[in-house]
């Protein structure tokens, strides 16, 4: 729990709200300097609310916040900055990269490189449509939480003989250890190029194949370090 009873204009993006009683929503922040926050906007939904700021999606907020429990109050909120989303690819992106950060994160846990990293994500998709600038920026911001949670993952060198990766090797991906060279692969293994590992810690996306593969080892070690906590989201991108 935070030290203090008050919290001032503090950068923050809502990663999601819910309804409480009539006219009240309780919203969890992600917050730069106290990481994530659940706070009630008493009557928010009222058209004349100087809160309903929180309503607004993919916005970045000056917040002020009171009280020592859990579940704080919002006595201000105002719009510092608006990222246009135009497309359902970066709603649908954004709404997963939200509640990847609500599973990934504890609360009053700080993360000010994640904070800086999402606010970019969100300057970045909302200048550019392409689907292959959106994968990059996706996988690299997992990468970077992965990392920011005490878990990377090396693209550079296999886990067991420290050599390199190598363009025309296959090799199979445990989560705990890293990228094992596999000799002799069967059809029944998932089984991963070493040119989409290769182009992948590269930042080139431009093969289909690496951006599926970069999509499932992502997925993999996500779920992984996340343990139970699934990400429900998934279940309606018909994409993912």
């Amino acid at each position: 729990m935070t030290s203090t009873n008050k919290i001032s204009l503090e950068p923050a993006f809502v990663l999601h709200r819910r309804p409480y009683q009539e006219t009240s929503i309780i919203v969890d922040f992600f917050t730069r300097k106290y990481g994530r926050l659940n706070a009630v906007a008493k009557g928010a939904k009222r058209p004349k609310s100087p809160l309903r700021s929180v309503l607004s999606p993919a916005s970045k907020l000056s917040i002020s916040l009171s009280g020592k429990n859990d579940l704080k109050t919002l006595s201000s909120a105002e719009i510092l900055n608006h990222y246009t989303l135009n497309n359902s690819q970066s709603l649908n992106s954004i709404v997963y990269i939200n509640e990847l950060l609500t599973k990934a994160i504890e609360k009053e846990d700080p993360h000010e490189h994640i904070f800086d990293l999402y606010e970019g994500l969100l300057t970045n998709m909302s200048s550019s449509h392409s689907t292959v600038f959106l994968e990059r920026l996706l996988r690299e911001f997992e990468l970077s939480l992965l990392q920011g949670m005490g878990y990377g993952v090396d693209l550079v060198r296999e886990a067991e003989t420290n050599k390199k990766i190598k363009r025309d090797l296959h090799y199979s991906f445990n989560p705990d250890l890293g990228f094992l060279e596999v000799k002799k692969p069967t059809s029944s293994q998932l089984l991963f190029p070493g040119e989409d590992i290769i182009n992948f810690s590269e930042g080139d996306f431009e093969k289909k194949t690496t951006r599926n593969h970069s999509k499932i080892i992502m997925r993999i070690a996500l779920d992984y370090h996340l343990g139970n906590k699934t990400i429900n989201i998934r279940k309606y991108l018909t994409k993912e």
